[in-house]
Formats: structure tokens, sequence, C-alpha cells
């Protein structure tokens, strides 16, 4: 009851306001027109004085006349309207009267600026006389119910520029149902563009399942007897989300997006683990013990694949490679005896990661070889320097010795060393930039398969590093 008498007092409130603002601006837009009609007759009377020569007492009422016309007739044509009648002939009469008034304004006097203030006055009533009478029609009609009431206001850019089709149908709906607002007509006119898409598509797949079974006919028939609206409620009702959510969810998995086998573990995962037990101090012991004996077991394999290897170099024959010459242009060099097998001496794949991630940490934890020559004085940078001027074709280095055939593991053991050596030995001078050239010439001095030869890039680099880095250092106090 509290609520109702404040709504009503409320709405009593807004309806004195706007009978306080009807009587407001009928006074005002009264007083308006009384001045634009007496500057409108004055401007008519002096140009019918002026151009017609017409007496002043005789062109007073003339030029009333002409002026009041289009009103008067305006009004006539209002009344008939009330009547039900369209009363189109008035209303042309009307406007042409207030066109002629214009144009006589703007004719008569030799001052068109003059003529034409005069001719703004005389148009500007008669319009606002015409906007007042299709207000006043407007109401009336809305209330007796033969227009429809005031829609709200809908914003420019939230609603018509972003959703016109939307802004347009909520219009419709707030025209057909009063008891609508602003934003519960836009929820309305949402809803309806939903349910006309949902019965689109029940009623095509509809269409088809029956048009599949009996003629077109039937189909166009059933569509038109059954309710779409009751079959989407059914639909909802039978509708299984758990089973839809866990059919989105699977594609959506995370070891599906990565392309992981079904059993293998995210290397985002495993580094979360790996970061968790750096945290823990239990779990990064029990960490490094895992990796301790994950070591142990890589040796004893690379022992047992050492030993295989020997027996089967005692087993297989042997050739003496030919010794070569080494020169600037070609480098020919002797190629080691063939093994009978090579399943028999290389070890798996797997002992082969974890061999190569042993070998490289502790290479990394070795001091390098250039930093401990730089730190005693002997630069390879400094000796290459010296022996620069020297040209290649005249003074070779010697033939290096061909290596002997032993496992894989015992090579890849020492293959950073070797390789360090040859360049050490072989490189020319001024080649630190050139890697593909010191590449290729350690494959050839050193004899190195394919996978070698990679491995070998890796230590061509670190190797010109340590160059690098050596006059920096041997020039330290």
């Amino acid at each position: 009851m509290a609520y109702e008498r404040a709504v009503d007092g409320g709405r009593a409130t807004l309806d004195a306001a706007l009978q306080r603002a009807v009587k407001r601006a009928s006074v005002m837009r009264q007083c308006f027109y009384v001045v634009v009609l007496l500057v409108a007759l004055a401007g008519q009377v002096s140009g019918a004085v002026e151009a017609l020569g017409i007496p002043l007492a005789a062109a007073i009422p003339a030029v009333g006349a002409l002026e009041l016309g289009g009103i008067v007739v305006l009004a006539n044509a209002d009344v008939r309207r009330r009547l039900g009648e369209r009363a189109i002939g008035s209303r042309l009469l009307s406007a042409a009267i207030a066109v002629g008034a214009v144009a006589f304004n703007w004719l008569a006097h030799d001052d068109h600026l003059l003529g034409g203030f005069f001719a703004g006055m005389s148009a500007l009533g008669y319009l606002v006389w015409l906007t007042h009478t299709e207000n006043q029609r407007r109401d009336r009609l809305r209330a007796t119910g033969d227009l429809p009431p005031t829609t709200p206001a809908y914003e420019v850019f939230g609603h018509w520029a972003r959703h016109p089709l939307l802004t347009l149908r909520a219009k419709s709906l707030a025209k057909a149902d009063p008891g609508l607002g602003l934003y519960t007509s836009i929820a309305a006119a949402r809803a309806e563009t939903r349910r006309d898409r949902r019965q689109r598509a029940i009623a095509k797949v509809l269409h088809r399942k029956i048009r599949s079974a009996v003629d077109p006919k039937t189909a166009d028939i059933a569509l038109a007897v059954y309710d779409l609206d009751e079959i989407a409620g059914r639909l909802a009702r039978r509708a299984d989300y758990d089973g839809l959510t866990d059919l989105i969810a699977a594609d959506l998995a995370p070891a599906r997006l990565a392309g992981l086998a079904p059993g293998e573990v995210p290397v985002t995962a495993r580094l979360a683990e790996l970061a968790t037990a750096r945290l823990d101090p239990e779990q990064a012991a029990q960490t490094a013990d895992q990796a301790a004996q994950t070591a142990e077991q890589a040796a004893q394999t690379a022992e047992q694949a050492a030993q295989t290897a020997d027996q089967v170099d005692r087993a297989a024959p042997t050739r003496q490679a030919a010794p070569a010459t080494v020169t600037a242009a070609e480098t020919a060099t002797a190629r080691p005896a063939a093994v009978p097998s090579a399943a028999l001496t290389e070890p798996s794949a797997e002992f082969q990661v974890i061999e190569a991630v042993r070998r490289e940490w502790e290479e990394l934890q070795r001091p390098s070889r250039a930093t401990t020559r730089a730190a005693d004085g002997d630069s390879p940078r400094r000796r290459s320097r010296t022996t620069a001027r020297v040209p290649v074709q005249e003074q070779p280095p010697p033939a290096p010795e061909p290596e002997p055939v032993a496992a894989a593991g015992r090579r890849d053991r020492s293959l950073r060393s070797r390789v360090h050596a040859a360049l050490d030995r072989h490189a020319p001078a001024g080649a630190d930039g050139d890697s593909n050239q010191l590449v290729d010439l350690v494959a050839d001095v050193l004899q190195l398969d394919d996978v070698e030869r990679i491995s070998a890039a890796t230590y061509v680099q670190t190797w010109q590093r340590d160059a690098a880095r050596v006059p920096q250092q041997a020039g330290r106090p």
C-alpha cells in the first residue's frame, strides 16, 4: 500500500507538472505567434505600398487576409480530419497560400535582405501553427487508442548504430505492449530473435526428416501443424549437457592441443614439478638421488657397450689407413677400418641421449682449454698471428694420424676435445668467423660421420667463443 501510494503520488506530481508545462507552452506560443504575425504583416503592408502602390488603408486588410488565409484554411483542414476525413484539398490550399505570402514578402521589397527577413518571419509563423496543430491531432488519436503510445528513447550509438534490426524490433514490441520499458523491450527482442532462429533450425531438420519418409507436401503439413516451440522445449529438457561438455572438453585438453601421446606428460607440467622440487629440499634431494642412479646406470651401460665394441674390434679384420697430406685446397685423410656390423657397436638411442646430456654437463663444468692457455700465456690467436705470414701451401700442416676404431661411446666422449685439438692444429689464421669451413675441416681431419658432424658444429662454435675471449683474458693484469 505504501508503495502504491508513493507511485500514485509520483504520477500525480508528474501529471500536475505536465499540465503546468502545457499551459506555459500554450501562452508562450500564442505570444510568439502574435509577434511573428505582426512582423509578417508589417512586411506585407510595406511591400504592397512600395511595389503595388496600394494605399495604406486598403493594404492593411488585403495583406492581412493573405497572411491569415493559410492559417484559416489549415484550421478548416484540421476540423475535417477530426471527423475522419483526410482533407487533402484544404491542406494543399493552405500550403499554397503560405508559399504565396512568403514569396510576396521576398519579391515586394527592393532590399532583398529586408525582404528575406519578412519572408522568413511569415514562413516561421505558418510552420509553428502547423506543428501545433499536428501535435494536438496526435494527442487526440493517442487518447482514443488510434495511435500507439510513445516508445522508449533508445540510444543512438548503443542501440541504433550497433544493433539496428534488434532496436527496430524492440521498438515494435514497445508499441504493442506499452508496459515494456527501454531495457525490457531490448531483452524481449533478443528473446524473439533467438526463438526465431531456433524455430528455423528445427523446421529445417524436421522437414528433411519427414520428407525422407513421405512426400514433401506431408512434410509441409507437419510443419504447419506441429508446435515448434513445444518441440524446442522438449529438446531442451532432454539435452545431455554433461555429454556435450565432455565432448568439447576432450577437444580442449592440453595434451591434445600440444600433440602429445596419450600417456605422455606435457613439458610445462614437468617443469612445474621440477620448480616445486627446487622449492622443496626433500624433493630436490630425491630428484638428485634419481639423477645419480640414472648416471650410474648410464656409465654401466657405456662400459658394457665399450667391452662389446672391443670384442668386435678384436674379432674383425682391420685395414691400415693410407697416410694423406693436408693442404689449404683439399684435405685427404685415411678412413678407419670398417666394423662388420654397426648394430653390434652402436649403443641404444636412450643411452646416446643420456650420455650426450652427461658429456655436455661435464664439459660445461670443466674449465675450457682456451681459457687455461690464455692464463698461461699460450694463446692460439697469438700463435695464429705468428704463423699467418707463412702461406699455407709452403708449410702444409702434417697429416693427422688415423683415428683407431673404437666404440661409439668412446669416440663421442672425447669429441669436443678432439675437435678443439684439430682446430688448434689445422685452423688457418683469420678463420674464426667462418663456421662452415671450420666444420668441413674438422670433419675431414677427424673422419666424422653425419651425426658426429652435427655435434662438431656445436663444438666449433664453442671453440670460436673461447678464441674470442682469449685476447681479453690474456690482457688482464
